[in-house]
């Protein structure tokens, strides 16, 4: 009875517009699937549910009825020869071939169709819709072809489900797609191409790999457009040699690598990226060459152990898009030598240098990520402008290395094998695990340009772990300790607005750090730590800038070195005695510019030789006091109240007393100045207790006459 009304339907169409129209067009799911001169067409018959258009010159055409939507007819020229029609449906597969005689061959066997492809004839486009669960594609080809993937839902149980050998192929989705392999494929991906592989159109695309990878190719591929869900891949979610991405959106969820770009570089300009990865030892977005990221909104959540975000055995370049990376797996300890070698679970890992501009990057180390790395470069690593919040909150631990010693691994939000330059942008580091670390450099650590603005460049570092034991006993005790920004070279700060916290109530966690030399050249930068706010082992310079340190427990400035203060602003609270505002010990100290305030239970004293500006040192301070110099004008060049010590220790003489150091250029020789204390200050600025423009009334005063390069007021 259908068969009866179709026909009938159709002759009465054929009817009305043979005499105005001279094509008519069959239609599946909006696709026109065969397209004819209605003057070609002999006769039409139905058998089996089939209908069968026999034309004048070539073999019938046979479509399946339930593949038919809707017929429609047109004056418009057409080129009936343009495309391959694969329909795949309830009783088996109807094939439109137009070029059957110039050279393409098409097999079926059951719902699994072999097109073998000797024309010659470049991007011939070969159309694929309807339904199987048990049917595959393969498509042999000399020349570069085009699939259109039109509401198509293929399953091979046994293999993949598209195998493509050709030059390149551009696939355009059209609607929803869906292709999956089952537990018997032993095929190298569900989606498989032998050469570069494109993706375009507006539809969307799942895949679901049971074996192997989900997308195979060969070549490069390419991402133009669509919305692609890798819903299961037992290994990678693409695999290929090369992957690039201009927009679309990419779902994948894979037990291996989410992308994996083998030898070819990954560039990706826009679009949308979301990696769920559960596995150990796999990475989000992987390549052994140069990856570089201009846009695009990118979800990472890496869960399993030593697993990476991105990874590249080159250079990684971000120069624009919105990164957000959870990490949570575990670090793994790799047997090596006489002991093991660590590798962590990484947000950003790279063997060469990582360099980011006006990226957008948020990275979350959880605590189960236990020596996790935010951006870890074994060469350097570059910031120039962007957004970056560094978040690890894992403890550290010990293990035996593979000389056999006891070594220690902790989070650490920046670290680098060379060195770390960070010119601009806003950068916030907090970590929060036993010995966790803000910023670490192996080599040299620059912050800022030369006389840059401030305001270029923000520099938030948080650490609120404590150090842990690792070996050893007594003053030869080992242990790991948290350290806000530190480098095992020179350390150099030439701008930006720099904020260092550290909250722990033990030694170890220092603010500024430089094994070697540290200089100041400028910047506006608030230290407060337990243990040493800046620490050098061989020379510390300040040149200008506004330094404010506060340490809890240690002392404020500490050069292992000498100490050079030529300009700036540079006020460091220490604690209770021994420790000191500024500590060379016997090293020489140099001032020769600057204003300079020091508080603590001690002091180096300046060194006289080589300074050439006047220093006064007030040993007799109570802690929580307020005190005043004033010239013989009566101005006055300091106000200050001192700082009430909870560290350890003692002051001079016991109990809170202060040594306070102070330099600037209005101290003149021959000049009498006026020292009060004991009395109020209201009003004014307080700024880590140096205050500007308050009043000073009550107390007593000491008057004193500076004749040296050093004057100390008992």
């Amino acid at each position: 009875m259908m068969k009866n009304i179709f026909l009938a339907l159709l002759l009465l169409f054929v009817s009305r517009y043979v005499f105005t129209q001279e094509n008519i067009l069959i239609h599946n799911n909006g696709n026109t699937i065969f397209e004819s001169n209605i003057s070609d067409i002999d006769s039409v018959k139905f058998q089996n549910n089939i209908s069968i258009f026999n034309l004048g010159s070539g073999s019938p055409v046979s479509i399946p009825i339930s593949s038919i939507d809707s017929i429609t007819f047109s004056d418009e020229i057409i080129n009936p020869d343009e495309i391959i029609y694969i329909i795949y449906n309830d009783y088996g597969v109807t094939i439109i071939n137009p070029y059957e005689n110039q050279g393409i061959s098409i097999d079926v066997t059951e719902f699994h169709v072999v097109a073998e492809a000797q024309s010659g004839i470049a991007n011939i486009e070969y159309h694929v819709s309807g339904l199987t669960n048990d049917g595959s594609l393969t498509v042999n080809s000399h020349e570069s072809i085009i699939l259109t993937l039109s509401n198509v839902s293929v399953i091979n149980p046994n293999g993949s489900v598209i195998n493509v050998t050709a030059d390149n192929v551009k696939i355009q989705l059209e609607g929803n797609n869906y292709l999956s392999s089952g537990s018997g494929s032993s095929a190298n991906g569900v989606l498989l191409c032998s050469n570069s592989l494109e993706f375009t159109g507006n539809g969307e695309l799942e895949v679901s790999a049971v074996k192997k990878h989900a997308i195979y190719s060969g070549g490069n591929i390419k991402v133009e457009n669509g919305i692609i869900t890798i819903l299961q891949a037992a290994s990678d979610g693409f695999h290929s040699e090369g992957f690039v991405m201009y927009n679309g959106t990419l779902n994948i969820t894979a037990s291996g690598d989410g992308i994996d770009a083998g030898s070819g570089v990954i560039l990706i300009n826009d679009g949308n990226i979301t990696i769920n990865s559960t596995a150990n030892d796999v990475k989000g977005i992987k390549t052994d060459n140069d990856l570089t990221v201009n846009g695009g909104e990118f979800i990472l959540t890496i869960e399993g152990a030593q697993s990476k975000g991105f990874s590249s055995k080159q250079n990684a370049y971000f120069y624009g898009g919105n990164i957000n990376i959870t990490t949570s797996g575990t670090t793994v300890l790799e047997e090596s030598g006489n002991g093991f070698d660590p590798s962590y679970c990484t947000a950003v890992k790279v063997s060469g240098n990582i360099e980011i501009t006006n990226a957008n990057i948020n990275i979350q180390a959880l605590e189960t990520c236990n020596g996790g790395k935010g951006l870890s470069a074994d060469g350097n690593i570059i910031i120039n402008s962007g957004v970056i919040n560094i978040s690890t909150t894992g403890d550290g631990d010990i293990y035996t290395d593979e000389d056999g010693n006891l070594d220690s691994f902790a989070c650490t939000c920046i670290t680098a094998d060379n060195n770390i330059n960070i010119f601009g942008g806003t950068i916030i580091c907090h970590s929060s695990g036993l010995g966790g670390k803000g910023i670490s450099a192996d080599a040299d650590l620059v912050i800022g340009i030369l006389d840059a603005n401030n305001e270029n460049l923000i520099l938030n570092v948080t650490t609120t772990g404590e150090r842990f034991y690792v070996s050893g006993y007594g003053d030869d005790a080992d242990y790991a300790n948290p350290k806000a920004i530190k480098s095992d070279g020179n350390l150099t700060v030439n701008s930006g607005i720099i904020t260092i916290s550290c909250t722990q109530e033990d030694e170890g966690g220092e603010g500024l750090e430089s094994k070697a030399t540290l200089i100041i050249n400028g910047g506006e930068i608030h230290i407060e730590t337990f243990d040493d706010s800046i620490n050098a082992s061989d020379h510390i310079e300040i040149t200008n800038g506004n330094v404010f340190c506060l340490a809890r427990g240690n002392d404020g400035i500490d050069s292992n070195g000498t100490l050079t203060i030529s300009g700036g602003f540079v006020f460091s609270n220490g604690t209770r005695a021994p420790e000191a505002g500024f500590d060379c010990d016997n090293s020489i100290f140099k001032i020769t510019g600057g204003t300079i305030i020091g508080t603590g239970g001690s002091t180096s004293n300046p060194t006289a030789n080589v300074s050439t500006q006047r220093t006064i040192i007030y040993r007799s301070g109570a802690s929580g006091d307020y005190i005043c110099i004033s010239n013989p004008s009566g101005d006055v060049i300091l106000m200050l109240e001192i700082p009430t010590y909870t560290g350890i220790g003692g002051g001079p003489g016991g109990g809170n007393q202060s040594v306070i150091l102070f330099s600037d250029s209005e101290i003149v020789t021959g000049n009498n100045y006026t020292l009060h204390y004991g009395g109020t200050i209201t009003g004014g600025t307080n700024v880590n207790g140096y205050i500007i423009g308050g009043t000073y009334s009550g107390g007593q005063t000491k008057t004193f006459n500076v004749n040296s390069m050093l004057t100390t007021i008992n």
